[in-house]
């Protein structure tokens, strides 16, 4: 009788029962996540001058050994100067250059709002339409063109393979370093994990809060949709903030419903 009573008691939707056995994981990141763009980057230009760029500046060089001398030979040279300067690898560099200086800044200041975004592509629109004007017409910008266009910055293959695995290995160890401290949230308790060896400090979900902030529209932006979680334990005075976690609105979220579903275990009575 005790028996059948207690089997009434129990969940019998799949839906809760699979949501009582959930559990997230939270990580965050150091800042250097947000280098991953200029790694990608570094990878596709390495790419495309092992393959593609070497063609174009082996043509380059032929058709500058070819000049002979003769009554224009100055002009001949400067011509020959001005296509080993227009090779696929000074228009890679200055890109890469870009989108560098673009991560660097992403990284060392917080973009609260739009207005901040619009500004920052702005300046670079500029930059990059200065660049291409000096490029195909000097003369219209003055001595600003001549400056622009004398700045030919020029980086090979390998010094992009170089970046790739540098950027790539440093990537592996935080991956690696991120297990060494993160969350995780069940039911009816979040444990908080760290230290090597591993230690849990278990709290109680009761009550606990969760909250997300934004604090940089460009690290939110996809893929990262990064942003700052902060976790309150219950009946504890610190509170825990983690920067950098990724996806960090459906985290907030999955931790918020495994939190509302308290565990209940319910056990039959004894024989008597």
């Amino acid at each position: 009788m005790n028996s059948t009573a207690n089997d009434s008691k129990k969940p019998t939707d799949p839906d809760v029962n699979e949501r009582i056995k959930d559990e997230v994981r939270i990580y965050f990141y150091p800042k250097i996540v947000f280098l991953l763009p200029t790694l990608v980057f570094c990878f596709f230009s390495a790419c495309y001058l092992e393959f593609a760029g070497s063609n174009d500046v082996a043509i380059v060089a032929e058709q500058a050994a070819s000049q002979t001398v003769s009554p224009e030979g100055v002009e001949a040279t400067d011509a020959a100067n001005a296509e080993s300067a227009n090779t696929p690898e000074v228009t890679v560099t200055v890109i890469f250059m870009l989108v560098f200086t673009l991560n660097l800044v992403v990284m060392g200041f917080d973009f609260p709002s739009n207005r901040f975004i619009a500004l920052i592509a702005f300046v670079f629109l500029g930059v990059a339409v200065l660049w291409i004007l000096s490029r195909e017409n000097p003369e219209l910008l003055g001595g600003i063109g001549d400056f622009l266009g004398s700045f030919k910055p020029s980086a090979n293959a390998t010094f992009y393979w170089v970046l790739t695995f540098m950027l790539g290995l440093l990537f592996v160890i935080m991956f690696i370093a991120r297990s060494l401290d993160y969350w995780e949230i069940r039911p009816n308790e979040a444990v908080h994990v760290h230290g090597l060896p591993r230690h849990k400090k278990r709290y109680s979900a009761h009550h606990m809060r969760f909250e997300m902030e934004v604090n940089d529209i460009f690290e939110h932006m996809w893929p990262f949709k990064a942003g700052r979680l902060y976790i309150r334990p219950t009946n504890e005075k610190q509170q825990y903030v983690l920067d950098n976690v990724m996806n960090v609105r459906q985290v907030n979220d999955q931790a918020n419903e495994i939190l509302s579903a308290l565990q209940v275990q319910v056990r039959e009575d004894a024989d008597i």
